[in-house]
């Protein structure tokens, strides 16, 4: 894969970082970030938020990255130790050869400290554990809110909605909002999944805006005994850093129903505005019957705090519950999640008739992960995928999509 091109952008009212990008077999992308104006000065401009988007992708294809620019020295060196380490994922990557034309050291001094947050348990969880901390480099001056992640560019009523539940967080708490743009997800995804490739495009937000962070947070996903492969992970994140600017892989000490019953369910500016959803059915928020919906409502519930959470039901469907999703993308593992929702409502003496329907819903995934036919559908459609977006830019897929719509 190749990174040209890098260059600052200045709009009417925002300011983007772009760069000519070969990603696919066929053509080139343009690939951007983009802030407001008023934050244009948290710019650092070089091709690293690129290289850090592009390195597992580039491994995927057993392609090496060539950047037409410079990078950060510290940076270079700690993609080596990512490649070691992600090179061990049964995920398809090979180490392969990064050339940048320069390398460079960070010769800029920024001075606060953020953390990506998406309004979900786990950006709650270190925002607050840390709201108290004595050093004012460890406490957090500023929420990172990224726009085309978890957040399809496409999807406006979603994100509006998302930004002004963020916003009233934000100037709740005094911290400031950062709201940044980028399309290389949409771009990634057919050829990586996400569940890889997010963590290095969120170091590449960080490192997009390291004139005025010298440390980010990253809100881990899994505790210290779960960690899998997983794009963003108590190993990798700190090798994404530089000289001037510190990533850290935070909370990894806490399982998602203790980040829930220390912190999240004790503050009332998280019972009012929490978000865990991707599914938002007719519009909604947080849904209550998608498998993340229906996780957290039974941690809140085991809390005790469920019927004061102001973005979710009341009343959990039992019959949902039975027949979640129990098992990664992967199909890998059981989420431990349905475990430790279990323990907690057992340890509680909660809702009989609840715990059974966790049960169920955990046999009845162990039934389907020994089925061999599945897991071969699903990489045969992958395939498909991906070779309709590396050689036609997903024209294939466009086309069956409108074919299968107007039929509805």
């Amino acid at each position: 894969m190749i990174i040209k091109d890098v260059q600052l952008e200045h709009h009417k009212t925002s300011t983007s970082l772009t760069a000519r990008c070969k990603i696919r077999k066929i053509g080139w992308d343009t690939v951007y970030i983009r802030i407001d104006s008023v934050h244009q000065n948290y710019i650092y401009n070089d091709a690293s938020p690129f290289a850090a988007m592009l390195l597992l992708p580039a491994m995927k294809q057993a392609e090496d990255l060539i950047i037409k620019g410079s990078i950060s020295d510290q940076f270079y060196k700690g993609m080596q130790d990512i490649m070691a380490e992600v090179s061990k994922w049964d995920a398809g990557l090979k180490p392969i050869s990064i050339k940048a034309d320069k390398l460079l050291k960070d010769t800029n001094n920024p001075t606060k400290t953020a953390s990506f947050f998406s309004g979900g348990v786990d950006s709650f969880y270190t925002y607050l554990k840390h709201k108290k901390d004595r050093s004012q480099s460890d406490r957090i001056d500023s929420f990172i809110l990224v726009k085309g992640f978890d957040i399809k560019l496409s999807d406006h009523w979603l994100w509006s909605s998302t930004f002004n539940n963020i916003k009233a967080v934000a100037k709740d708490q005094s911290v400031e909002l950062v709201v940044v743009e980028t399309n290389i997800q949409e771009l990634l995804e057919p050829i990586l999944a996400w569940d890889y490739t997010h963590g290095g495009c969120l170091a590449a937000i960080g490192l997009f805006l390291r004139s005025a962070f010298s440390k980010i947070y990253i809100p881990s996903t899994f505790s210290t005994e779960d960690q899998i492969p997983w794009g963003s992970n108590l190993v990798t994140d700190k090798y994404w850093s530089t000289e001037k600017i510190k990533f850290v892989h935070d909370g990894a000490e806490a399982t998602r129903i203790n980040k829930i019953l220390w912190q999240v369910s004790k503050s009332p500016v998280a019972l009012k505005h929490l978000r865990v959803c991707y599914i938002n059915k007719q519009g909604a928020y947080n849904c209550g019957s998608c498998a993340k919906c229906l996780r957290t409502m039974i941690s809140l519930y085991a809390a005790g705090v469920l019927n004061r959470s102001a973005t979710f039901p009341k009343h959990i469907d039992i019959n949902l519950v039975a027949n979640l999703p129990a098992a990664s993308n992967q199909g890998q593992h059981i989420f431990t999640g349905e475990l430790e929702n279990l323990a907690a409502l057992k340890a509680r003496h909660l809702n009989p008739k609840l715990q059974v329907a966790i049960e169920e819903n955990i046999n009845q995934t162990k039934r389907q992960l020994v089925g061999k036919f599945k897991p071969r559908i699903v990489k045969l459609s992958r395939t498909a995928v991906y070779i309709d977006h590396v050689y036609a830019k997903g024209r294939l897929y466009r086309v069956y999509g409108g074919l299968v719509s107007n039929k509805h």
